[in-house]
């Protein structure tokens, strides 16, 4: 079993997909469909074979209850008979005119069978026989030298006499007379005997009832069936006395033992407590060829279904192996280092459209990725460059610092001696914007740092224009630990200084604002200088967007590479101006902490 198992999965391993699906198809599929209708046919036939069986039963069954309920009330009939005193003292009476028993016969007995009793359907006649040779032969009264062969004037070729179960004085007879003894009658007789021994004292002559069934009527009633090929009625002896077809004229005997020889199959049933047999007779070949039809149309449903799912499974898998061949092709093609993209199905949303798709997106978010990577790769070494020619610049600024600081240092204290304070504020304020410029320790800090070195130089501006000159800064609570670039704020500010308010002879004024939204630090300095002519607007914002290289606007575009440099296009920079009315420079950056990284 092992090496069976280990067999079937390297065979497995080794198939292509199309191949496994049309072994799937024909194990999971053909296989077990075609034994699942075989299976269902054999127990639909069985199941209808049972349940045909049984209606041949029933059908048979009613029609043995309903001649049993004939023949018991035959014996009813008879009973009543037998019990009316009446008709015996008409019977055992010694007449001694012809006109006496004319009018007994007319005022007692034609009465007696023909005015109270409705005889049924099933009888052919009622006669009562008798030995008394006083009484004429008439409808219900015949006489016989010997009322007990039962012959009643005929030539009888087969007589059998047997007695009913349950009922004393009353015979079953069963006849077949040599020819016919008149037009209505048949050759064939079934007759209830009665014994008219109820009175004993009536026993002068000797009297016998017959009650003829009506044979003709009992052929009809088994004619109705339509399960059966033949449904037969016989005797004790096996003698036919009447049946659904065939078996007419003369004595005909019926064997359940012959039948299966020819190929027939025989059911029996048993009327009542009456020495009467039913034998219905069918042919399997009938039901045999009904269920070959019925074997025939199922079968080519059944084909019909498999080949309606064959071209529906083989449509299927096509449609599956031309797409996971298109999936195989743009892995290979990813692998390579190419990274292609397949045009995916509009409105697809099963599982290989969400594969493709997912495909796709690797394939654009890998490209994206590794452009990404290089792109930032080239941003870190350009920062890391300019950082480094600042840290030259800053060490060359350094040469003897503490020289130049207390050179300014003796300036101050000298301009103190002489009682000027404000030029010695001055130059307390121009040694720590210096000390500021020198130190660059770090390359980001917070916006309340670089604030704070804006205001030694607003300081000295202030200083500068004297009174015609003022600033504002309006800063939100939550901006003030905000991360940015070192420096990026003083050369905007001191463009507004130069060559903003620089141009206008009084009220001069710079504002500074910061604030933040929840994901950006937006920082706005403007002034209400002379402004800028379109053409210069259009330069700088030309240069902004790489069109063009800074010209004399140094300051504006090293802003701008640094904040590229550190941002990528994760932020915004915009330059509005109005000749005679001021310009606004706008910086939009991601909002950091003091307590996150910022990417230099």
């Amino acid at each position: 079993m092992k090496r069976l198992t280990a067999w079937a999965k390297r065979t497995a391993a080794g198939m292509p997909f199309a191949a496994k699906c049309f072994l799937l198809l024909f194990l999971g599929v053909l296989v077990p469909l075609a034994a699942q209708s075989a299976v269902f046919r054999w127990h639909t036939e069985e199941s209808v074979n049972r349940e045909l069986m049984n209606k041949l039963d029933e059908e048979l069954q009613d029609d043995a209850d309903k001649f049993a309920a004939v023949l018991g009330e035959l014996t009813t009939i008879a009973a009543e008979y037998r019990q009316n005193e009446t008709l015996y003292r008409y019977l055992d009476q010694e007449y001694s005119k012809d006109l006496e028993v004319m009018v007994r016969y007319q005022d007692d007995l034609y009465g007696l069978f023909t005015g109270n009793v409705l005889f049924p359907k099933e009888i052919r006649s009622i006669c009562v026989y008798t030995n008394n040779d006083g009484l004429f032969n008439s409808a219900f009264v015949r006489k016989e030298e010997d009322v007990s062969d039962g012959s009643f004037g005929r030539t009888l070729l087969y007589r059998n006499v047997q007695p009913v179960a349950g009922k004393p004085s009353m015979l079953l007879q069963s006849s077949f007379a040599e020819t016919r003894a008149s037009l209505y009658e048949g050759d064939r007789f079934l007759s209830l005997l009665v014994t008219l021994d109820y009175y004993r004292q009536y026993a002068r002559y000797d009297k016998l009832m017959a009650i003829e069934v009506d044979l003709d009527y009992i052929s009809s009633v088994l004619n109705e069936g339509k399960l059966f090929s033949n449904i037969v009625m016989t005797d004790s002896e096996g003698a036919v006395l009447a049946a659904a077809h065939g078996y007419g004229g003369g004595i005909s005997y019926f064997s359940p033992e012959d039948e299966p020889l020819s190929g027939m199959q025989v059911m029996e049933k048993q009327i009542g407590a009456f020495p009467l047999t039913l034998y219905g007779v069918c042919d399997p070949e009938i039901f045999a060829d009904e269920f070959d039809e019925g074997r025939v149309l199922s079968i080519g449903i059944s084909a019909v279904c498999l080949l309606v799912c064959c071209a529906f499974i083989l449509t299927l898998t096509r449609s599956i192996n031309r797409r996971l061949g298109s999936l195989v092709r743009q892995a290979g093609e990813i692998a390579r280092g190419r990274f292609v993209t397949t045009k995916a199905r509009e409105g697809g949303r099963d599982e290989f459209d969400v594969l493709q798709n997912s495909i796709n997106a690797m394939s654009v978010q890998l490209k994206t990725l590794i452009e990404e990577g290089y792109q930032a790769e080239i941003a870190r070494m350009e920062l890391e460059k300019e950082t480094n020619q600042a840290k030259l610049l800053s060490l060359q600024a350094q040469v003897n610092p503490h020289f130049m600081f207390n050179a300014l240092e003796s300036i101050r204290l000298r301009a103190l001696a002489k009682g000027e304070r404000e030029t010695a504020g001055v130059i307390k304020h121009m040694a720590r914007m210096f000390r500021n410029l020198i130190e660059w320790d770090r390359n980001v800090i917070t916006l309340r740092e670089e604030l704070g070195f804006l205001d030694e130089f607003l300081f000295i501006q202030r200083y500068r224009f004297e009174d015609e000159f003022s600033y504002e800064i309006d800063v939100s609570e939550e901006a003030y630990d905000c991360l940015l670039p070192k420096m990026i704020l003083q050369p905007l500010v001191e463009n507004a200084c130069v060559h903003g308010v620089g141009a206008v002879a009084e009220d001069r004024w710079v504002g500074i604002r910061a604030q933040t939204d929840g994901k950006a630090l937006e920082i706005r300095v403007e002034d209400n200088g002379g402004g800028m002519p379109p053409e210069k607007l259009a330069e700088l914002r030309s240069m902004l967007s790489g069109d063009a290289r800074a010209g004399r606007s140094v300051g504006v575009w090293n802003v701008y590479r640094r904040l590229a440099l550190s941002y990528g296009d994760a932020f915004s920079f915009r330059i509005d101006s109005t000749p005679g009315r001021g310009t606004v420079c706008a910086v939009r950056i991601p909002m950091k902490k003091e307590d996150a990284s910022c990417t230099p």
